[in-house]
């Protein structure tokens, strides 16, 4: 199988991911950031029962928790981003590196066929798959997308 293949076919919910990282609507803005640090990710999803309402990731942070004083006892709902794009598990991997690519996304949440939060996969995700199974396809890359070669290098 080539890469564009394993975009194509690869169902997202077959790819191994990192236990979802949630949080329940109305947590404090401190208690999702514990939860976030705790986990080592770089997102964390709220959640209203058992549906994704909003991602709250470290842009988020940068973005909204510098620019003023906050009180981080307030609901993390205030910062979070509300009504993320998502995926279903059964989406082909390429759907998720075109809504990373398209809309500059560093993390997905991923829904099941109810529309309830089944997890998140990450851009470092996608490429640690894509390194596992074409190894050699990842260390043979040009240095920059641009770059060609118009002869074979090497002894």
């Amino acid at each position: 199988m080539t890469i564009e293949q394993a975009l194509r076919q690869e169902k997202l919910g077959n790819l191994p991911r990192p236990e979802p990282v949630n949080v329940p609507s109305g947590t404090s803005l401190a208690e999702a950031l514990q939860v976030m640090r705790a986990a080592g990710g770089a997102a964390v999803l709220v959640c209203r029962g058992a549906r994704a309402i909003g991602i709250f990731t470290e842009r988020d942070v940068l973005n909204k928790l510098f620019t003023a004083p906050v009180d981080d006892s307030q609901a993390v709902d205030r910062f979070m981003t509300a009504g993320p794009a998502s995926l279903p598990l059964d989406a082909p991997l390429g759907e998720a590196v075109r809504l990373m690519t398209e809309k500059g996304y560093r993390n997905v949440p991923l829904v099941d066929r109810e529309g309830n939060s089944a997890g998140m996969i990450a851009a470092r995700d996608i490429v640690l798959y894509v390194a596992e199974h074409f190894p050699t396809e990842v260390a043979n890359l040009p240095p920059s997308m641009e770059q060609e070669y118009h002869s074979s290098e090497g002894a």
